[in-house]
């Protein structure tokens, strides 16, 4: 899935490169935001998750007083 987002992502870009119609440029450009917020929400989620790993690794363990 991610393969065709970035393949649709250049192809819209392609396209919006040439495009003279104002409300189709709009509709392009639209598009292309739309899929770069789902990659950015991918890649925080990912980096989330890695960060919770990472804590829960490095938390020290308190020694027993």
């Amino acid at each position: 899935m991610q393969g065709q987002n970035q393949e649709r992502w250049r192809e819209l870009c392609a396209r919006a490169a040439v495009e003279q119609d104002a409300e189709k440029l709009l509709k392009l450009t639209e598009e292309i935001v739309r899929l770069l917020d789902e990659k950015q929400d991918r890649i925080s989620r990912r980096n989330r998750a890695a960060t919770r790993k990472t804590d829960q690794i490095q938390t020290p363990l308190r020694e027993k007083k």
